[in-house]
């Protein structure tokens, strides 16, 4: 059966939330609280009304990748490294897919964020010789503080971890 085919509506409204909020996150380097509180009240909601989140999971089960989510990131916040929005965009992904999303949301989110500051590093480093060579790199700032906007990063994890749980995919060691 195709993926995409299988996929179910809360999964793609997910993807659409996850989407926007990397794109705002790229276009405007913020996220807003109605894009991420809103979505930790949206899955509160569902506990509350049904009795399980959007992904099918149990409400401890949310609780402890919301809990992982704010233990990963706090840090992060706290050395100025993250900003608040990203804390809050991780910790609903954590309420939202629980343990498993949020494992597999970080891994991707930071391999693809190392690969995108070395590729920063590399074109702000040698842009001299680049413009010698008749490049023009004049669009590329100083990659100093906060400079890359991690809410992208996250969101394209946690596009991979949606995918990950509508194939059947599980970190989980029980059998």
């Amino acid at each position: 059966m195709n993926l995409l085919a299988a996929a179910s509506v809360p999964i793609w409204i997910l993807g659409v939330w996850v989407v926007v909020c990397g794109l705002y996150d790229l276009v405007r380097r913020r996220l807003p609280n109605k894009l991420t509180l809103g979505a930790h009240l949206a899955a509160l909601a569902a506990y509350a009304v049904i009795g399980e989140g959007w992904l099918g999971l149990t409400f401890m089960s949310a609780l402890a990748g919301w809990a992982l989510a704010l233990a990963m990131t706090m840090p992060g916040y706290v050395f100025k490294k993250l900003g608040a929005g990203d804390v809050k965009l991780f910790a609903a992904m954590g309420l939202l897919g629980g343990v498993d999303a949020v494992l597999i949301t970080f891994v991707v989110a930071g391999l693809l964020s190392g690969v995108t500051v070395i590729l920063w590093l590399t074109a702000y480093r040698w842009s001299f010789l680049l413009v010698r060579l008749g490049i023009s790199l004049a669009g590329v700032p100083e990659p100093k503080g906060r400079f890359l906007p991690f809410g992208a990063a996250l969101a394209a994890g946690f596009l991979v971890a949606l995918f990950a749980v509508a194939s059947g995919f599980s970190l989980s060691l029980r059998g």
